[in-house]
This record gives structure tokens, C-alpha cells and sequence, in this order.
């Protein structure tokens, strides 16, 4: 008896046919990965949002709600500068004057904490000033604030976020 050595291998149409499916496969699987990294990216960027509004009003909560003696409101047409001493501070000041402001170059409110009061108005006053500024949000559209009868209330408007209304007792 004769042993036949037969050697068994893949033939080219089916090497051509294995070869068209897995590319089938890996078209499918690009296209739901790319579009599953799509849907993630605008769930980070409304994370995003959500978070900093929060971080926004807590702050705001924090500053008001801990203010020590007089707010000094400054009205404009569109947006108001409130300034006050105030027990939180986020830069670790013991009772720092706290400002917040709507910059007119990129129409960002900014809050700034330092050791006393400054004015804006006096460059050289500003640069002897200790202090810290942070940018809370950009494209900001009204800024209005409101001190009457042991009440502090604030508007805050902006493009990206949602509307915020604060009205709070100080313990002052």
C-alpha cells in the first residue's frame, strides 16, 4: 500500500474571498468605533459645561454668602462690578476683597480676590495690588447684581451656559 502525500492548502479564490470579508469586518468596525469616539466627544463637552456652571455657582454661593460688611455695585448698561470682603477665599487670603467683573476686550467674567480694594481706573494702583485673577466664563452676556435689605441677588447671563440667579442673605 502506497501513502499519497497530499498537501492541503487554501486556493486563491478563497484566499481572495477571506481577504474581502475581513476588510467587510474592519470597514464595520472603523465605523462604529469612529462614530462611538463622536458621540463621547459632545458627551465631554456637555460634562464640560455642566461642570463648570457648577463650579461658577459655587463660587458665587461661597462668595456671597460669607460677605463681610458693605457691597460696592457699580452699574452699567450691561454688566455691573461687585466688589466685597468677603470670608472665602480660594488663594488661602484671610477675608479677601473679592471683584467680579465683565472684562470688555472678551466679555469674560472675571473674579478677582486680593488684599484690599483697587480701582481699574489707576494702572499704577493695579500694579501694587496683591492679587488673583480667574477667568469664570467667556462670551458673557449680562452681569447684574442687586444689594437690598441684607440681600445680595445676581444675574448672570452667558452664551455657553445656562442663566444663573442667585439671591442670598449675607451675614454681615
Amino acid at each position: 500500500m502506497k501513502k499519497n502525500n497530499i498537501i492541503k492548502s487554501f486556493t486563491l479564490i478563497e484566499v481572495i474571498i477571506s481577504v474581502v470579508i475581513l476588510g467587510i469586518l474592519f470597514t464595520y468596525l472603523f465605523s462604529t468605533i469612529n462614530s462611538t469616539k463622536m458621540q463621547n466627544k459632545s458627551y465631554i463637552i456637555k460634562s464640560d459645561k455642566i461642570k463648570n456652571e457648577k463650579q461658577i455657582f459655587r463660587l458665587l454661593n461661597l462668595d456671597l454668602a460669607q460677605i463681610l460688611g458693605n457691597v460696592k455695585i457699580t452699574h452699567t448698561k450691561k454688566y455691573d462690578v461687585l466688589v466685597f470682603k468677603t470670608r472665602n477665599s480660594i488663594y488661602q487670603i484671610i477675608e479677601p476683597t473679592v471683584t467680579y467683573f465683565v472684562s470688555k476686550k472678551d466679555k469674560a467674567l472675571v473674579r478677582v480676590e486680593s488684599l484690599e480694594p483697587f480701582s481699574f481706573d489707576i494702572k499704577e494702583e493695579v500694579d501694587k495690588v496683591f492679587l488673583y485673577a480667574d477667568v469664570l466664563s467667556e462670551d458673557t452676556v449680562s452681569f447684574k447684581a442687586l444689594y437690598k435689605d441684607g440681600f445680595i441677588s445676581i444675574l448672570f447671563r452667558s452664551k455657553n451656559l445656562r442663566p444663573m440667579v442667585l439671591k442670598l442673605p449675607t451675614i454681615s
